[in-house]
């Protein structure tokens, strides 16, 4: 019985393919064309991953590091070195 079905399914497809339904030209342009989609969908999933986890580590770096300069309080003056002092140099 499912020899019988599987041979009229068969049957039903080859007689579709030969009716122009599906032309053997266009199983080739699908053939070709199927790669290319898949080839897209994985770049394009990859990347926006990659984008993802990107955004997520500078967002966790904004949310909890330290600022690099931290802003100096208004009453208390920047030091900073003038023309007569110079760093130690050792020898």
């Amino acid at each position: 019985m499912k020899l019988r079905a599987e041979a009229k399914r068969k049957k039903e497809w080859k007689r579709r393919i030969d009716s122009g339904f599906l032309s053997r030209g266009w199983l080739i342009v699908i053939s070709f064309i199927m790669p290319v989609i898949l080839f897209v969908t994985v770049i394009a999933s990859v990347s926006l991953g990659v984008f993802a986890a990107y955004a997520a580590v500078i967002c966790i770096l904004n949310a909890f590091g330290r600022k690099s300069q931290p802003q100096s309080e208004a009453g208390r003056p920047r030091l900073v070195l003038v023309p007569t002092q110079h760093h130690a140099s050792g020898d």
